[in-house]
């Protein structure tokens, strides 16, 4: 819709119920920061067009005539609706300041980040949270193209470890701990209450739920257990939800990262189970904009995710492999507390 040249502007209306509430051009042109002259001027032009009159000018005062008193109706639904447009960009203005995009890799997405606002120094009633997930070329993409202001990246998430790395020419990074792998099982698996180190084929010979091919944790299982041959009995699972919820219910096992598994750790339902050799880690980093920067509230939920303040369930303690020895695989071992976040730091 173009407007016609007739139409009033608002300042004009404003200006004319000032002199009807004023009761003369000179208070009114006061209020208005105005020379009396350029608001007498600014009437006689917004009657001009109008093709009305719109004042009784007197030496006392002046006062809307009858065609003055109906625009000034009009014009006070119109200063109404211009005020109510106002503060609707103010909120926004407010709303968008407090938002924070963030993205993750699939398993901090679900398992980490969750926790990570939780804990940070902003309630969800101050401000708007978007979360996405996707691969590492999706999350650079989404980055670059400004749709998230932050994103986690762990190596998790596809096979392969460099493709991360020659990103960061145009992207700033922050290390927020590194997430290892491990041997799960649930509670229901004898494993549970295992004593002694796995050795890798005992864990070859049980039936396993796997990661589909192509995912980096299943790139590491083939490879670990590729000296005693492919696992003849295995479930292939797409997520590494799915994959909990089998093993849970079941007497399988499985290898996940153990950010992945940290709920299930602390309330019993999956249980980690020592090997007797290396097993892996990858490091989390957060990533954004080295052009554009990070908003307020990104930057607190990096600070959070670095500072390691999740909560320390009770979990048994779990060999390292530079801490195994014979005499320790020819006896049980004792039961200690650890923190989960160290598990994966």
């Amino acid at each position: 819709m173009v407007l016609p040249s007739k139409m009033p502007q608002l300042a004009d209306l404003d200006l004319l119920l000032s002199v009807e509430s004023c009761g003369s051009v000179g208070k009114a042109a006061q209020a208005h920061s105005l020379s009396q002259p350029a608001a007498s001027t600014r009437i006689s032009a917004m009657e001009r067009r109008l093709g009305l009159r719109l004042l009784e000018r007197s030496p006392t005062g002046s006062k809307l005539t009858e065609e003055g008193e109906i625009l000034a109706k009009y014009a006070r639904n119109v200063m109404q609706a211009a005020r109510e447009l106002l503060e609707f960009g103010s909120r926004a203005r407010s709303s968008e300041a407090k938002r924070i995009r963030v993205a993750g890799t699939p398993a901090i997405s679900e398992h980490l980040i969750p926790e990570w606002l939780n804990r940070s120094g902003f309630s969800f009633g101050e401000a708007r949270v978007e979360v996405q997930t996707g691969s590492i070329d999706e999350l650079r993409q989404l980055i670059l193209s400004s749709d998230i202001d932050l994103a986690f990246i762990d190596g998790w998430g596809q096979a392969g470890s460099k493709g991360w790395q020659q990103y960061r020419d145009d992207l700033a990074t922050r290390y927020i701990c590194d997430d290892k792998l491990a041997v799960v099982v649930g509670s229901m698996h004898p494993w549970a209450v295992r004593n002694t180190p796995l050795t890798v084929a005992e864990l070859a010979a049980e039936p396993l739920v796997l990661r589909e091919r192509g995912s980096a944790l299943r790139e590491f299982t083939d490879g670990l257990l590729g000296p005693t041959g492919a696992p003849q009995v295995y479930i292939e699972l797409p997520s590494t939800s799915a994959i909990k919820q089998a093993v849970v219910t079941s007497r399988r096992v499985t290898v996940l990262n153990v950010s992945a598994v940290r709920a299930e750790l602390t309330d019993g339902r999956l249980h980690l189970v020592a090997v007797d050799q290396e097993m892996p880690a990858r490091p989390i980093c957060a990533a954004w904009s080295e052009q554009r920067g990070l908003p307020e509230y990104a930057a607190d939920l990096v600070q959070t995710a670095a500072s390691k303040v999740l909560p320390a369930p009770a979990l048994e303690s779990i060999h390292e492999p530079r801490q195994i020895s014979s005499r320790m695989r020819s006896r049980p071992r004792k039961t200690s507390v650890v923190d989960t976040h160290e598990a994966i730091a």
